[in-house]
């Protein structure tokens, strides 16, 4: 998010500013040059992303070997109150559960991720990319959000606005490390990191199904974009 520094009769407002995420000359690309600088693009955001997630990881690694040493007595106040802090963003039930941290607290796989991206926003192309930086189709409930257009009678939900591409993979990445719906693809990621073994974005996509409406399309659909763009040579 870029912040923009107002000064009005001597009162200071701080203003997050949309930044579109692909410009002009970004559209006028053939589909096969669009979807090379659309990779690149996205691996580097998600590269940004899984630095931060690794960060945390470290953290909390650091933070319980610590406590252990003291049996949980005297922590320190401003690591407790950062631990706090992920178990809300990770929505951790237990503070104290490490197991639980260690299989929400993980990076999923690139080629998963950016098939993902590729066809939640038609390669950058969609309206909700354009207008609201939105890569993974997430929707929201709130005021601020875009109305799809083929929204059917009686629904409510909008699709969510984003200030910048990396606040959509950094919402993405969360989504799927803590919803409810995503419990099953973490549970296999998990097993897959105990037994050190490559995190295949093919094989994630079978536990994605309530990602989409279309469910087990969705998976083949994941599945046939990862193969056509080699995606999982970046896994």
């Amino acid at each position: 998010m870029k912040l923009i520094i107002i000064l009005l009769s001597s009162v200071l407002f701080l203003k997050a500013e949309f930044i579109a995420g692909f410009d002009e000359y970004y559209y006028t690309l053939s589909i096969k040059e669009k979807r090379e600088v659309f990779i690149k693009k996205i691996s580097a955001l998600l590269d940004v992303s899984f630095k931060e997630i690794e960060n945390e990881k470290e953290f909390v690694e650091s933070f319980f070997k610590e406590a252990m040493k003291n049996n949980f007595r005297k922590l320190n106040t401003v690591a407790m109150q950062k631990l706090w802090f992920l178990k809300e963003k990770y929505r951790v039930k237990n503070l104290y559960d490490l197991q639980e941290y260690r299989v929400r607290i993980q990076k999923v796989p690139k080629s998963l991720a950016i098939a993902q991206a590729i066809i939640e926003s038609a390669t950058g192309t969609s309206r909700f990319a354009k207008e609201a930086n939105n890569l993974f189709g997430e929707w929201t409930w709130g005021e601020k959000g875009l109305i799809p257009k083929e929204r059917s009678e009686g629904k409510t939900h909008k699709i969510r606005i984003f200030n910048t591409l990396q606040e959509s993979v950094d919402s993405y990445l969360l989504n799927l490390n803590r919803h409810n719906a995503y419990k099953e693809f973490r549970a296999w990621r998990w097993s897959a990191i105990s037994q050190n073994k490559k995190l295949d974005g093919k094989e994630a996509a079978s536990h994605l199904e309530k990602y989409s409406e279309i469910k087990s399309n969705y998976t083949k659909l994941i599945v046939s974009i990862i193969n056509q763009h080699k995606l999982n040579e970046l896994d």
